[in-house]
């Protein structure tokens, strides 16, 4: 590789956050915790400049490229998090049978789903916190991965099988992700 670098990309680091990189982990302090990654692909580079963090790369094919520009997303996807956090919204969604959600560990069960005897079973990633209401679950945390993934999971233990879906409404869906005070609505 030459020092010369083909293409790279910038990110500032705002005032209430920290980033240390530490050979290829990033470490994003903030105030509402630590986020830690990884990045272990040799082809792109990442380095302080001032208060900014670099990635580059002296490989001018279009997948290096693409890579340069996850790098610094899921690096700005750590600093929001230290700084709002994110949290999804679900909707407990029924017909006929109601159903309950309860929290378990790390696993979240949800029990009478469209009249069944057994338990569905979602399980939590990272460390995540869950609230359910009546008819809500709200999902919040500082990493964006652990409370999509988390989310994602309670969608599909409740995913209708064998029935027609346009008729089986049940289940839940995730209806608003927040990030700090921008919501985005899914309804």
């Amino acid at each position: 590789m030459s020092s010369s670098y083909i293409y790279e990309k910038r990110i500032e680091i705002p005032s209430e956050c920290q980033v240390s990189l530490e050979g290829r982990t990033a470490v994003v302090t903030g105030p509402k915790g630590t986020l830690t990654r990884s990045f272990p692909n040799p082809q792109a580079d990442i380095k302080m400049d001032g208060n900014e963090v670099v990635a580059s790369t002296a490989i001018s094919r279009k997948r290096t490229k693409a890579l340069v520009g996850t790098t610094i997303a899921h690096i700005r996807n750590m600093l929001i998090g230290v700084q709002h956090g994110y949290v999804y919204e679900m909707k407990i969604v029924y017909s006929h049978f109601p159903m309950s959600v309860e929290i378990q560990g790390d696993q979240v069960l949800i029990k009478n789903f469209i009249g069944e005897r057994g338990v569905r079973r979602a399980r939590l990633i990272g460390d995540v916190e869950v609230k359910t209401t009546e008819d809500e679950v709200i999902i919040s945390g500082i990493d964006i991965e652990a409370v999509s993934q988390s989310a994602a999971n309670i969608q599909l233990a409740t995913k209708i099988r064998n029935k027609d879906r346009r008729v089986f409404l049940d289940g839940i869906y995730v209806i608003r992700k927040k990030k700090g005070e921008v919501v985005k609505s899914i309804v």
